[in-house]
């Protein structure tokens, strides 16, 4: 187990930047801080999820920015995360971003043995959730989006598309709908794995689904839509972006106050979750990993309730 020493420091700052910091000097040697975060965070690639540890190798880049590959163990203090907090603020960075961001770091620090007394380093800087913005939509905006009168061609009509087949399919995420490809389709079904966490969804194809995988099909395609050709992960944070501006774009046109990749998925959960369907259905529909009380429902839950399930709902939303 490494020790922290702990010790006062304080950071200059002009204009909300940090320009430099004066301290007492560290007790004795100490590791690299960079390093050995790095090291635990690879090593925790084995066992957590890709979604997790893409938080945190996020996260310790952000901090690195901050506080230098120079620092050591030693020099992590309170002052230097609260520190980090407020050149996070200055940078227009959302507080729940910045509470994952400083979430992640102390997990880093809990996992790589650094933790002594670690936790008073975070005492005073924000952890928690502030409320945000709904991210659903109702189905009768739904519908709004759906009559929109766009041109085939046009590519406002195809973001269109892609948002609702997201929501027709389970509140596919748009992760998943990028890199679905051809061959995970047989039998009137989709089978995928999740990105974030590898659950497998089965989702049976309706017909407003349908429709959409056949208007957007490519001959020597791996991939049901054109949203990928070489399936790297640069490729797809491109097309992710490109998708987010696009969707404010239909948000405007269709008269509503937002759209995100987020909204298509929450609001299949919303719309569910009011039409009665049960949520541990609801939660396996979605790929969820909650609690092991709410799996063992999940499990004994057949696929053929998740399929009436969907046709509800689609037939509350399509006309």
């Amino acid at each position: 187990m490494i020790r922290i020493s702990f010790h006062f420091s304080i950071h200059i700052y002009k204009n909300g930047n940090r320009i430099g910091k004066q301290q007492t000097a560290p007790t004795r040697d100490s590791p690299s801080f960079a390093q050995v975060a790095r090291e635990t965070v690879k090593r925790l690639e084995i066992s957590k999820g890709k979604s997790t540890t893409d938080n945190y190798h996020t996260a310790l880049r952000s901090f690195l920015a901050y506080a230098g590959q120079e620092l050591t163990i030693n020099e992590l203090s309170q002052d230097t995360v609260e520190g980090w907090q407020q050149w996070l603020q200055t940078r227009g960075v959302r507080l729940n971003t910045i509470s994952c961001y400083i979430r992640s770091l102390r997990s880093i620090i809990n996992h790589g043995d650094m933790e002594v007394n670690a936790g008073k380093v975070f005492d005073t800087v924000f952890t928690g959730n502030t409320k945000t913005d709904k991210r659903s939509i109702s189905a009768e905006n739904l519908r709004r989006i759906q009559e929109l009168p766009l041109e085939a061609s046009s590519p406002l009509c195809f973001v269109k598309d892609i948002f609702l087949f997201s929501v027709y399919a389970l509140g596919m995420p748009f992760v998943d709908v990028a890199f679905l490809r051809k061959s995970q389709i047989a039998d009137g079904y989709i089978a995928y794995q999740r990105h974030k966490n590898c659950r497998p969804i089965r989702i049976k194809i309706e017909p407003p689904m349908q429709q959409i995988i056949d208007r957007y099909n490519v001959e020597n395609s791996l991939y049901v839509f054109p949203i990928l050709s070489k399936g790297t992960i640069r490729e797809y944070q491109t097309a992710r972006g490109d998708y987010n501006r696009k969707l404010r774009k239909l948000a405007n046109a269709a008269g509503l106050r937002h759209l995100t990749s987020y909204v298509a998925r929450h609001s299949w959960a919303s719309m569910a979750y009011k039409l009665n369907v049960d949520l541990p259905v609801i939660s396996k529909a979605l790929g969820h990993t909650s609690s092991d009380t709410t799996m063992v429902y999940i499990r004994e839950i057949d696929d053929d309730r998740i399929d009436d399930a969907n046709r509800r709902l689609l037939a509350h939303i399509v006309r």
